[in-house]
């Protein structure tokens, strides 16, 4: 089957946000696998079109990851909104965690514009120092080539320039849910649980419940695509 082109009426978004090494991905991760949900990692969308061969994106992609950036919003919507539809298929799922997105004001507009507006979005709150430790300790434990000392602070200059005010933003309109994201992880993660039980009510359905029912050929509701921290 093939990815259909339109955006399902009842698809719902969250986005999560926070500096880099904030801890989006390690909770999204752990959401996707408690609660029926599919979590894109936006960093993970953007290396894996970096890294297909032939990609008319991925030479642009690697010049602007290089810099912190992620490039032309264009391009960043339209593979999000590609990763979207077809989990839309695989999975038969309607509830999205994107995570490390929106980074700009013209990303958020577009997004909505051309996909749906987000039911809300869930800030992890972090110091910098705390954010900066834990993406040295990946660098050396998972050897990303973007958490180098140069391209981190680089990231951290742009997520305070930019990312910062879409989230002051959404908060403005009501739709941010702010989380303490230091500390103990285990924590965290209860406060996130509880920050969208609230937002999204009977929405978000645990994996320990009886699985929604559907009406095509279900298919397992995995995480689409991992993400650490």
């Amino acid at each position: 089957m093939g990815v259909p082109d339109v955006v399902p009426l009842n698809l719902q978004i969250v986005f999560v946000l926070g500096g880099p090494g904030a801890g989006k991905g390690t909770q999204c991760t752990r959401l996707a696998q408690d609660y029926y949900l599919q979590h894109l990692s936006l960093g993970d969308v953007l290396r894996k079109e970096r890294d297909t061969p032939g990609s008319e994106y991925g030479e642009l992609i690697a010049r602007n990851m290089e810099q912190g950036r992620i490039g032309p919003m264009e391009v960043t919507v339209s593979l999000l909104r590609k990763a979207i539809l077809a989990s839309t298929v695989q999975t038969n799922s309607r509830l999205f965690l994107i995570d490390g997105f929106p980074r700009k004001m013209d990303q958020l507009h577009l997004f909505e514009d051309t996909v749906c507006a987000a039911t809300c979005a869930v800030y992890l709150d972090t110091s910098s120092g705390d954010r900066r430790r834990r993406l040295i300790n990946r660098a050396v434990t998972d050897g990303r080539q973007d958490d180098t000392d140069e391209i981190i602070q680089k990231r951290f200059v742009t997520f305070e320039e930019t990312c910062m005010k879409v989230i002051k933003h959404l908060e403005c309109e009501g739709r941010i849910e702010k989380v303490q994201g230091e500390g103990n992880i285990d924590e965290v993660y209860v406060a996130i649980q509880q920050a969208l039980k609230t937002r999204l009510g009977d929405a978000l359905a645990s994996r320990k419940a009886v699985p929604p029912r559907s009406t095509t050929p279900e298919t397992s509701s995995t995480t689409m695509m991992e993400s650490r921290i």
